[in-house]
């Protein structure tokens, strides 16, 4: 409140709402819960293999995962070669990898079970593709990655 030296009247300043702090907040909030909806949508399509009611852990079929890990060789720094891990045992070559995965894919029912990539941060892209097309080449069915 101001007074002034005329009159004993009390002069009242206008006072404004600021609204677009207000409007930054509503709107980070509709993105939030747009892209948290997505989410619910995505979970909905995964799939999950469920025990069915009443069912115990005896009577289930467990699943057993391949592991596939992806690092350069050691010493190769300059040149980069691959070296590949087939459930942490090392492959001379592709063509022992290839070798490997062909033996696990004629084990029954092997070919349902998850196959798990873990490429380390210096991998190369085509190196992973190899891996794809060999267990693409064999009808592995469940293929997913793992940093």
């Amino acid at each position: 409140m101001k007074f002034t030296g005329h009159s004993d009247r009390k002069v009242l300043k206008k006072v404004d709402l600021q609204m677009t702090p207000m409007i930054d907040c509503v709107f980070l909030l509709l993105i939030f819960f747009m892209v948290g909806m997505k989410f619910r949508e995505f979970d909905r399509r995964l799939d999950a293999d469920l025990p069915k009611a009443g069912q115990t852990a005896d009577t289930l079929d467990l699943k057993q995962e391949l592991w596939i890990r992806i690092a350069i060789r050691k010493g190769t720094e300059a040149n980069p070669q691959p070296q590949y891990f087939v459930d942490q045992k090392a492959m001379n070559d592709e063509k022992h990898l290839l070798t490997t995965l062909i033996h696990y894919a004629n084990m029954p029912g092997s070919k349902n079970d998850p196959v798990i990539i873990a490429p380390t941060d210096d991998a190369q892209h085509g190196w992973v593709m190899t891996v794809l097309d060999y267990l693409n080449r064999l009808h592995f069915k469940s293929i997913n990655f793992k940093q």
